[in-house]
């Protein structure tokens, strides 16, 4: 990663946590939930990734419940060369930092997609996957209920053909996470069937 997007996702970690911070500490916090209002910016996204953040387009993720500095390392990785943007290129090249840190909030604050109810066409041995997820540490990232937490993904809900392909673009190295590439250790050993048992079985989780 170059040194600008390292500065760019610093001083976006930086605005996160303060906004937390006051969010948190502000009579309004302890109000019921008002109705998100999305930046003009989000009507890019709703195309692909749905009106509320969760897409009913295969390969393409639901973003609804994200952690909020996930998805604005994503944004940065892709708008400045750190991860192939794909179909993406046009809308992320031109994103401003404010328009990301706007994206990273809304689609925060948006209820994530709900367990996924149909029956899996992949057969789901819950022992050996969770096994599988246990031994790798997965919890220690992306929280035991696999909601995401910071830099790492919310897995649950997610959809079950995009949660393969991330894993299988982080075994072959097309895609890398930050730090030492801690999602190439964890991926490059698991075989196809697994990745399939382990999408499934997260696509399913509430």
């Amino acid at each position: 990663m170059s040194a600008k997007s390292i500065f760019i996702v610093q001083v976006l970690a930086t605005s996160a946590l303060f906004t937390a911070v006051a969010a948190a500490t502000s009579p309004v916090a302890a109000q019921a939930a008002l109705p998100v209002k999305p930046p003009a910016i989000a009507q890019t996204c709703t195309a692909c990734h749905g009106a509320k953040g969760i897409s009913s387009t295969r390969n393409t993720p639901s973003l609804a419940g994200q952690p909020d500095i996930f998805t604005q390392y994503q944004l940065v990785f892709m708008r400045d060369g750190g991860r192939q943007p794909g179909v993406m290129q046009a809308i992320v090249k031109n994103l401003t930092d404010d328009n990301i840190r706007d994206l990273g909030a809304y689609y925060a604050a948006l209820p994530p997609p709900p367990a996924l109810a149909t029956k899996s066409e992949v057969a789901i041995d819950t022992e050996k996957v969770t096994g599988l997820l246990t031994s790798r540490h997965c919890d220690s990232c992306h929280k035991p209920d696999f909601a995401g937490q910071g830099e790492s993904a919310r897995l649950a809900g997610q959809r079950p053909e995009y949660l393969k392909k991330a894993l299988i673009d982080f075994r072959t190295g097309m895609r890398r996470g930050r730090g030492m590439g801690a999602m190439i250790e964890v991926s490059v050993t698991l075989h196809e069937q697994e990745i399939d048992m382990i999408a499934a079985y997260l696509a399913r989780k509430p």
